[in-house]
């Protein structure tokens, strides 16, 4: 039986140059919701394309050649190719990427943007080595302090999360909320699909009249902060650093009261805090290990948000074992011209 998932990304050459573009948005959109029907055997209650189809990304990481130029690796290789525009990427960073020079000595960068800012995030760490050679921060230093900002159209530069010039700091308003987010904080790279998917789950939380929303893998608190803006009490739980960092200062800054615990998700027992509805946004990994203990407590209800519908219906298995429902199931085209797709499952006790 051929695989319901869809195929690779239709308008890349494999490398993240885009070419040529063989499915419309619709198709695309409709083989993600067979392939999500068929992983969860339930009908899609609704998909949602994105208002944007090119030009929506407001993340991409590049990488450098030898000679200090911006491109590409192709997929599961290291394999390095030029990239002069980007078709996915917002004009803001595209118009960046023209301008730029080479960054010789610098092997990682992203560009990221709020939709005004654009912000240059370079990195010298690698997956072996803790700490980079102090005189190969020295010398990107210098690379990266001698750009000129107006002429690249950046607005900050940053070399492994400090700032090396301007204003690193982007400003994303979503469901009201205004983050203030540095240079190494995760947030959704479609800013227009990300601001329909918060406000779906801020429709879905508080249509079950929540007293504490639990929010794991919380980041910066894209999901849950307009949840306790309305006043329910929230916990957020989230590990990575940086995102708890801007998470609090947002709380602080709007008085929104929120509790916040720098933490691994997946060392969380039954018990430990107190909800009755409880929101999971994970990586494309899953939450593996994570419902089995969250059962315990039997909340009414769990929103979980997935970039991987593969992970998702793995780590559902339990909660349906247990008598939870999909009472909701949505998808968000948050990323056009990719097979990846979002997925919004909401499950109550049966």
């Amino acid at each position: 039986m051929p695989s319901l998932r869809p195929p690779p990304c239709s308008i890349f050459a494999s490398c993240g140059v885009c070419n040529r573009m063989e499915w419309t948005e619709p198709d695309q959109l409709a083989a993600k919701v067979r392939w999500v029907e068929s992983l969860l055997q339930r009908d899609v209650d609704q998909a949602t394309p994105s208002p944007r189809s090119l030009g929506y990304r407001a993340r991409i990481a590049l990488k450098t050649d030898e000679q200090g130029r911006l491109g590409y690796h192709r997929p599961r290789s290291h394999e390095w190719l030029a990239v002069p525009e980007c078709a996915i990427a917002r004009p803001e960073l595209n118009q960046a990427l023209d301008a730029l020079p080479t960054l010789p000595g610098i092997p990682t960068v992203s560009l990221r943007t709020d939709g005004h800012r654009v912000v240059l995030a370079a990195s010298l760490r690698r997956r072996r080595a803790r700490r980079p050679d102090k005189r190969a921060v020295e010398r990107a230093s210098q690379v990266l302090g001698a750009l000129d900002l107006s002429a690249t159209s950046l607005s900050g530069v940053a070399l492994d999360g400090r700032p090396v010039g301007g204003d690193c700091t982007l400003r994303l308003s979503v469901g009201g909320i205004e983050h203030h987010l540095g240079p190494e904080s995760f947030f959704q790279v479609n800013l227009e699909a990300n601001e329909l998917l918060v406000e779906r789950v801020v429709q879905q939380v508080l249509a079950r009249s929540p007293q504490t929303v639990l929010d794991l893998y919380s980041g910066a608190g894209n999901l849950s902060f307009p949840i306790a803006k309305q006043g329910v009490d929230v916990v957020q739980v989230e590990v990575e650093g940086s995102s708890v960092s801007d998470a609090r200062s947002t709380a602080k800054r709007l008085g929104i009261p929120v509790t916040i615990q720098a933490r691994d998700v997946g060392r969380l027992e039954a018990g430990e805090i107190f909800f009755d509805v409880v929101i999971l946004d994970p990586p494309r990994a899953g939450a593996p290990g994570v419902l089995e203990e969250l059962l315990l407590t039997r909340p009414r209800a769990l929103v979980y948000v997935s970039c991987n519908p593969e992970t998702l219906a793995r780590d559902l298995g339990p909660a349906r074992s247990q008598g939870y429902a999909i009472r909701h199931l949505e998808v968000f085209d948050m990323f056009p011209q990719t097979s990846h797709v979002e997925t919004l499952c909401v499950l109550e006790r049966a």
